[in-house]
């Protein structure tokens, strides 16, 4: 192979490098966000428990 077209290769390697880097971050964001989701919902969770005793509690 010629010095360019190793060059090239060497380029496209390196760019392939940092979208996969930039994949791995996104995925990383997403997982904190489904994380975070997930908190949430067991917080309404909670909070639906706490209404279901105290609606039981009146009654």
């Amino acid at each position: 192979m010629e010095s360019d077209e190793l060059s090239a290769i060497s380029y496209q390697l390196s760019a392939r490098s940092y979208q996969l880097e930039a994949t791995s971050y996104e995925l990383r964001a997403t997982s904190y966000e489904l994380s975070a989701t997930s908190y949430q919902l067991r917080a309404i969770s909670y909070e639906l428990s706490a209404t279901s005793y105290q609606l039981r509690a009146r009654n």
